[in-house]
């Protein structure tokens, strides 16, 4: 009877066994795999979604050198060249022309000489008078000339203008768009140049002209009165 009750007992005791184990398994949480490296410590494998993380940060890293590169590459300045040669011929139009020229060294000195105001007329007043129009003539002729040859530069002007439109829809970096933005800056620089020659042609123009007329009327009223202090008469 007694090793009957042993065999009874056993399986009792392997089954009680296989219920725990059987719950120890459902409650226990999900693990990830270890697996025994080089030097015998556990290499834990990673989450298969991490490496799709690092590939959509490499790809936004370098989207973002990208963009520092083209914000630090150039190539859009040197465009501007110098227009002082232009400006000196047109100052060169009123001298080629006769006239007085406010480019000249003496051009003050000249003037004062050619316009002396209310002085005696000169022994050979027509001769003289003949000068004063001709130097006046050419004066005006002359600022005639420098617009000529500025209307002329509109067409070089609108083929820059154009290159610069050109340079502005084709920029791909800030660094771009600011030397396009200091060319634009200094067309308009050598605009307001042309602007000041036309300004200081008027300028000298005027001076001549009113200059040459003053003259004239004041020398004329000069003689007339040394005429009648002499005893003259109109008649």
């Amino acid at each position: 009877m007694k090793p009957k009750f042993i065999r009874l007992a056993g399986r009792r005791e392997i089954a009680a066994a296989t219920f725990v184990t059987a719950v120890l398994l459902i409650a226990a949480r999900p693990a990830r795999a270890q697996f025994g490296g080089s030097c015998g410590c556990p290499v834990i494998v990673s989450d298969p979604q991490m490496y799709g993380r690092q590939a959509e940060q490499l790809t936004q890293e370098t989207q973002i050198a990208d963009l520092a590169a083209q914000n630090t590459t150039g190539g859009y300045s040197g465009m501007w060249q110098s227009q002082l040669a232009f400006l000196s011929g047109l100052a060169n139009a009123i001298t080629q022309s006769g006239g007085l020229c406010y480019a000249a060294p003496n051009a003050e000195q000249q003037f004062k000489a050619d316009f002396p105001g209310a002085v005696p007329p000169p022994v050979n007043a027509a001769e003289h008078m003949q000068q004063l129009a001709a130097i006046t003539l050419g004066t005006l002729g002359g600022a005639l000339g420098v617009a000529q040859q500025q209307a002329a530069h509109f067409q070089y002007e609108d083929q820059e203008f154009a290159a610069l439109e050109a340079k502005n829809a084709g920029v791909s970096g800030r660094l771009q768009a600011a030397q396009v933005t200091n060319e634009i800056l200094l067309a308009q620089a050598q605009q307001l140049q042309l602007l000041r020659q036309l300004l200081i042609t008027l300028i000298n123009t005027e001076a001549v002209y009113h200059g040459a007329r003053l003259s004239s009327d004041v020398q004329g009223v000069t003689q007339a009165s040394q005429f009648l202090n002499a005893g003259g008469t109109g008649q």
